[in-house]
């Protein structure tokens, strides 16, 4: 799998999502640097993303390349020193076009320095999924699984649209190509599966 960070990286431009006054909010921000796995951002004081950011530090974001492999990240932010407003307009040389001079000063870097996430490739079939985690955090396995509770009936393995159920004594789902669409455990006769853990 190539890096999720780095991959966002290269995409530059996601969707971060935060919430405001208890209702979801969105916006495109820019990734503007990754290092020792850490996603770098910027934004200004004045805007209502800052404080929403302020008061309540947990974000999650996505992005799509032209082939249609997505990340998607959740992890609490951390506001780090101006030290890496450098580094960043730096790395980004447009910056200095949009806040030229000292108006840079207006500016606040924040980083997200743990987190889990999923890189999703929908650019062949069956679409693959891998989850991932960095900073300390810890990620449960994709796919839905089957339990102790399974017969090995084979109902769940005819109605897979990705075929990612294969047989045996208890049945076994390939969280890699499961879509997690949930029609094996809404058609089990015996409650025998379970969903995914969320990100």
């Amino acid at each position: 799998m190539e890096d999720p960070l780095e991959f966002l990286r290269n995409i530059k431009s996601v969707a971060v999502a935060t919430v405001d006054d208890g209702k979801p909010a969105v916006r495109m921000n820019d990734v503007m640097l990754v290092e020792n796995e850490k996603l770098y951002f910027l934004t200004a004081r004045g805007k209502p993303y800052y404080r929403q950011l302020k008061e309540n530090p947990e974000i999650a974001l996505v992005g799509m390349d032209k082939n249609y492999v997505m990340v998607r990240v959740r992890g609490r932010i951390e506001f780090v020193e101006n030290i890496f407003l450098e580094k960043i307009f730096e790395a980004n040389p447009i910056l200095d076009e949009i806040y030229p001079g000292d108006t840079k000063h207006i500016l606040e870097v924040f980083c997200l320095s743990s987190g889990v996430g999923e890189m999703y490739d929908l650019s062949g079939i069956p679409p693959k999924r891998e989850r991932f985690a960095f900073g300390g955090a810890k990620v449960a396995e994709s796919g839905y699984k089957i339990t102790e509770k399974c017969t090995a009936c084979g109902i769940c393995k005819d109605l897979c649209p990705s075929g990612a159920i294969s047989k045996g004594k208890i049945y076994k789902i390939d969280g890699s190509i499961c879509l997690e669409c949930g029609r094996c455990a809404e058609n089990c006769p015996y409650d025998a599966i379970e969903p995914p853990s969320g990100i």
